[in-house]
């Protein structure tokens, strides 16, 4: 049987042209190999992050704008209250009575805002709240892309185990992170009887 060529630009008669790398004539084909590989590990890492950690990177999210938030509006509080202070001076000898209340409650106050950044250590925790957020979102893009250190996994089981092992070690690092700043700073203020016992930190914060 006499297989049928196709007309050629030349008038003569050939095999079919192939698509041309680039042009997006190649994409209209099969599926290439791996798209199914892609769509099996994006779904099976999002029912692993919803089932297990859905909670945890929304809070991590929230955590870091509102830590972040909190250290700006401290921070601005704390240069404010410095400026009124050495604007009070000006009128020290007009109100002679009066400045020296409001320069002591100024004072005060940059005392008061100092400890609570220093207690709560919004500055820190906030960075590391987006940290972890932001690791746990490259860890994604490298699993379901098979790049970095799943691009040598022997299969998808292990390169599914080395997936969790790595968002897992995240998490548990920005918790030693969170409790080491919290041990110390407590040691800081004398808080010797309210260190943390063995095996506490876990869990939401």
């Amino acid at each position: 049987m006499r297989e049928e060529g196709v007309l050629r630009a030349d008038g003569g008669a050939g095999p079919a042209p192939q698509p041309v790398p680039g042009t997006g004539a190649e994409n209209s084909g099969p599926p290439i190999p791996g798209d199914d590989r892609l769509a099996a590990r994006m779904a099976r890492a999002e029912r692993y992050l919803d089932d297990h950690l859905k909670k945890q990177r929304q809070w991590y999210s929230e955590k870091a704008s509102a830590h972040k938030n909190w250290s700006q509006r401290l921070g601005l509080a704390v240069i404010a209250c410095g400026a009124l202070v050495t604007v009070a001076q000006v009128f020290a000898s007009a109100l002679p009575l009066v400045i020296p209340a409001v320069t002591a409650a100024l004072g005060a106050a940059v005392a008061l805002l100092a400890g609570i950044q220093r207690i709560w250590k919004f500055d820190e925790s906030w960075v590391s709240y987006r940290r972890a957020s932001e690791q746990m979102k490259r860890e994604h893009r490298l699993y379901i892309n098979n790049a970095g250190p799943y691009r040598t996994a022997a299969d998808e089981e292990e390169a599914y185990q080395r997936f969790v092992e790595n968002i897992e070690a995240i998490v548990a690092e920005e918790q030693q992170i969170y409790w080491k700043s919290r041990t110390d700073t407590e040691r800081k203020d004398g808080g010797a009887d309210n260190k943390l016992r063995p095996g506490e930190g876990g869990g939401q914060r």
